[in-house]
């Protein structure tokens, strides 16, 4: 039973595999739906707009309303400018764990893993004031809440749990654990 709880403090087996999913998510919602918070909306086809209005609309998400608040905005901009990027690089180097060590080119324990600690403190600090405005939110009652919650959650949990396998692991990977390095 302890080493399931290993396994999910660090990239391997099925916890590699979610983060796998997530990061691959992720992708497209950051371009073809986040985006629309942050660029010009008439970049994108009008079908693209017509998807996150009916969104919007159905879910009573007010965060993804045109016009977009200027805060949450500049929110999103941190997503599309820094965390985008990240998306890749973390894809490729969960991808190099499967190839042999002296062939991967990130590794677990170096620059990566600083690079998870940074993107995942960012990323939750971001979800605060969105998770606040859902829960505060006067015009939604709560199973609305709720489903708008199902959908913001996973992009507080899984950077934080990632945080946690980085400070909990001298390599995230699953190389030597941080606290028995000392003993």
């Amino acid at each position: 039973r302890y080493e399931q709880y290993e396994i999910m403090l660090t990239l391997q087996g099925n916890t590699r595999i979610a983060f796998l999913l997530f990061f691959a998510s992720h992708i497209p919602i950051t371009l073809l739906v986040d985006g629309q918070a942050f660029f010009r909306r008439s970049f994108y086809p009008q079908a693209l707009q017509d998807v996150v209005d009916w969104y919007a609309l159905t879910f009573k998400d007010t965060l993804m309303e045109h016009p977009v608040e200027p805060w949450f905005s500049s929110l999103v901009s941190i997503e599309v400018i820094f965390q985008l990027p990240f998306f890749f690089l973390a894809i490729y180097a969960i991808l190099q764990q499967s190839k042999q060590p002296q062939k991967r080119t990130i590794r677990g324990d170096g620059p990566f893993k600083s690079l998870c600690i940074i993107y995942g403190s960012s990323t939750a600090t971001t979800l605060v004031p969105i998770l606040q405005c859902i829960l505060t939110d006067e015009e939604t009652n709560m199973s609305e809440k709720g489903i708008l919650l199902g959908f913001y959650l996973p992009y507080l949990i899984f950077p934080l749990w990632l945080v946690l396998i980085a400070v909990s692991n001298e390599d995230i990977f699953g190389g030597v654990d941080a606290s028995k390095k000392d003993q």
